[in-house]
């Protein structure tokens, strides 16, 4: 069959017609902060429902946004979960850095409207703190409120949703209270199947449509151009009988021409690809589509982009391996949109259960609670499965994110190379077959030569330069704490203090067994041997009393304190945000209080300060 060819001014004219149509339209900015890619898909959500209707929603990442531009928009919606100890997610920090200047005008945003909600966990101190200082901030800056703020708690037993639901259904009515719904549009409140938000074009339209695509400058490496970085090496350093598996990756980066430069802590990002034999699945479970044929895939409207890096032309197979995420549990929206295909009626049952917020329980029973993913939810709803089009499966199914990890390696010992310590993720649920992190488990399957897109981001930790004027001229003591795998940028740190001569190099690690887990013991012992470092370590399964770093750093609070309060002592913390953090600061506030002799008042507005100089800093993750 000969498909007919469009000529290049029908072309065109389409794109023509589609710009007066979005003139038409009333622009909102959604813009969200997401470490976990839970507040990007509640913001792609809200940007679903405007296509077809009369508004036109631009959705990116907070630091993807040109920030002068805020001073022209009407209507922004920030969309921000907080993460870690009250931090921002990496995909904010230039945007709160800017935002939070005070030498911004109070009137700089008068013009704008603005809604925040926020995504957070009331079991956290700092419960969704970086949503309400955002709130308050564009306020004071002359914004006006569009709709209240929300706070969304993953502690309610409808989860976030119990939030999002209501904020964003009143966000809808007020906008469509401003501008009343015409006739032809869709309605954004009805939750009805909204257009494609890309197109899928056959290899015979290929011609035309790469002149679609801007060809751009790809300039340092970052998220839309990673550097393919080669694996040098991937070694175990667990025991085979331990429970955990770690390993120690180092990646070669000599052929980055010096374009792909780190400090110690820094932060490596890795895009991960899905195992081959999981891909395979994934393509058996899809068998009515062609999994070869080439394709290239387009935005519907201007508003809407590729997602990051995306090679195009592509194939379903490329796209399995490199580009969607069936791995993951399904968030709500997953089954919102999965709904509309269902033509079997049980399934079609289902989906709308597990749709909505009164089936909430049901849902986390089924996908949450036993960490069930996408791909098995297909298997399940094999009947609506056949019914899905290519171009929907980008909406339905989420984009891989990247994911970060401290930089392990120092810039002037380990020249050309970053190391990274992986703890690989595996647990068993009520499911037969464990679960597995996406990208730990994709780490541990390289070999050696084998290609990982990564690029360099600035960590939540950094430390004092050799170079710097502000340093004492005896240097600055680093006292750093890094339990398990958090011990990866002390390492770095360590490291390139000692190349620099730099002394007054202080370490608290902790980890379950001497024999098991205790990471690169042999080069701590060098260190100690040369006189470059202070170890304390607390092995907590080794004895019948369990030792953790805090028990340690309360065994030596009079050096601790000699150690800040005479010789220029900074305060590092890297690990798990579960408890340890909250631990090891109450530990130094009972020093501030007994070797510092201050009151308990006193003790915390020292911790404040500390923090507010960048002398107590911390990296957390979940």
């Amino acid at each position: 069959m000969i498909r007919k060819r469009i000529s290049l001014y029908e072309y065109n004219t389409n794109v023509e017609s589609r710009k007066k149509v979005a003139k038409q339209r009333h622009r909102i900015v959604i813009l969200y902060g997401s470490q976990t890619g839970t507040a990007q898909d509640v913001a792609e959500n809200i940007g679903a429902q405007s296509r077809g209707t009369h508004f036109e929603a631009s959705v990116m990442e907070l630091d993807a946004y040109s920030i002068q531009n805020l001073i022209e928009e009407d209507f922004v919606l920030f969309v921000c979960s907080t993460t870690g100890q009250g931090e921002t997610p990496d995909n904010m920090k230039k945007f709160w850095r800017f935002i939070m200047r005070k030498n911004l005008p109070n009137d700089s945003l008068q013009k704008l409207s603005y809604g925040v909600l926020g995504l957070g966990d009331s079991s956290y101190a700092k419960y969704n703190f970086i949503a309400k200082k955002i709130d308050r901030r564009i306020q004071q800056l002359g914004g006006k409120k569009l709709v209240d703020i929300g706070l969304a708690d993953d502690q309610h037993e409808w989860g976030a949703d119990a939030t999002v639901d209501p904020w964003v259904t009143g966000m809808w009515t007020r906008l469509l209270e401003m501008y009343p719904l015409p006739t032809g549009v869709l309605n954004p409140l009805e939750g009805s199947l909204p257009p494609p938000r890309f197109e899928i074009h056959n290899d015979d339209e290929l011609y035309l449509m790469e002149k679609k695509i801007k060809v751009t400058d790809k300039g340092s490496f970052c998220r839309n151009n990673p550097f393919q970085a080669e694996v040098k090496s991937n070694v175990r350093v667990t025991p085979d009988n331990h429970f955990q598996n770690t390993v120690h990756v180092v990646l070669d980066i000599s052929k980055s021409d010096g374009k792909l430069s780190y400090k110690p802590g820094d932060v490596v990002m890795i895009r991960p690809s899905n195992t081959q034999e999981n891909v395979k699945r994934f393509l058996d479970t899809f068998s009515h589509l062609n999994p070869n044929k080439t394709m290239l895939i387009t935005s519907t409207d201007d508003s809407s982009t590729l997602p990051f890096s995306m090679k195009n032309p592509t194939t379903l197979e490329k796209l399995a391996t490199q580009y969607l995420d069936f791995m993951s549990v399904p968030r709500r929206s997953f089954f919102q949109m999965l709904k509309h295909f269902a033509s079997d009626e049980l399934e079609n049952e289902k989906l709308v259960e597990f749709s909505t917020p009164e089936g909430t329980d049901e849902r986390y029973s089924y996908a949450n609670r036993p960490r069930r993913n996408i791909l098995e939810v297909f298997e399940d709803f094999h009947k609506t499965v056949k019914n899905i089009p290519l171009a929907r499966l980008l909406e339905i199914i989420p984009m891989i994110q990247p994911r970060a990890f401290s930089i392990a390696s120092s810039p002037t010992k380990h020249v050309n190379e970053i190391h990274i310590l992986v703890a690989i993720v595996k647990y068993k649920t009520m499911l037969h077959i464990p679960r597995q992190g996406l990208c730990s488990t994709w780490l541990s399957t390289l070999n050696q030569g084998s290609k990982v897109p990564i690029w360099i981001k600035t960590g939540g930790i950094s430390f004092p330069n050799a170079s710097s004027k502000d340093l004492q001229p005896n240097g600055t003591s680093c006292i750093m704490i890094g339990p398990g795998t958090g011990v990866a940028p002390f390492r770095s740190a360590i490291h390139e203090r000692v190349c620099n001569e730099e002394k007054g190099n202080v370490l608290f690690f902790g980890c379950r067994n001497k024999d098991a887990d205790f990471y690169f013991q042999e080069e701590w012992n060098s260190l100690i041997q040369d006189r470059c470092l202070q170890l304390f370590t607390a092995f907590s399964r080794d004895q019948d009393e369990k030792i953790y770093v805090q028990h340690r750093i309360a065994e030596h609070g009079q050096l601790l304190w000699d150690i800040i309060s005479k010789c220029n002592g900074n305060i590092y913390v890297a690990g798990n945000s579960k408890n340890m953090p909250d631990s090891v600061r109450d530990a130094f506030l009972k020093i501030f209080k007994e070797f510092g002799e201050m009151t308990e008042k006193e003790a915390f507005e020292f911790y404040e300060t500390m923090q507010k100089n960048k002398k107590y800093q911390q990296e957390t993750w979940s």
